[in-house]
């Protein structure tokens, strides 16, 4: 089975006009595109209809925001066993380490 005809409402084969800028701005336009996954022309188009790109997480930054939610659930349970108890809990030090140790990560990758 072929793929269906397009109607010529749905190809993209029309070409704008060239824009103008710096090789400082296609850099940063360019950058932004890939960040985005997007191609350049996608890119420019999709900011020109809609005014603004929705970044994509990289795998990275998802597990490490994965991460530091599982370590805030952990320090809000350890924080009310505290609270009720008076006694401070043998992981919450640990816990302060692990989030502080992630956190340098995440500035890192940046």
């Amino acid at each position: 089975m072929t793929r269906p005809v397009k109607d010529e409402t749905e190809k993209q084969n029309t070409v704008l006009p060239p824009i103008r800028c710096t090789v400082y701005e296609k850099a940063q336009i360019s950058q932004k595109a890939e960040q985005s996954g997007m191609t350049l022309s996608e890119y420019v188009r999709q900011m020109a209809l809609k005014g603004k790109i929705v970044i994509k997480q990289s795998l990275v930054e998802f597990t490490y925001f994965d991460q530091l939610r599982k370590i805030g659930v952990n320090i809000n349970q350890q924080t009310r066993q505290l609270n009720a108890t008076g006694i401070v809990p043998e992981q919450l030090p640990r816990l302060w380490e692990k989030l502080e140790e992630l956190m340098d990560k995440m500035l890192e990758s940046k």
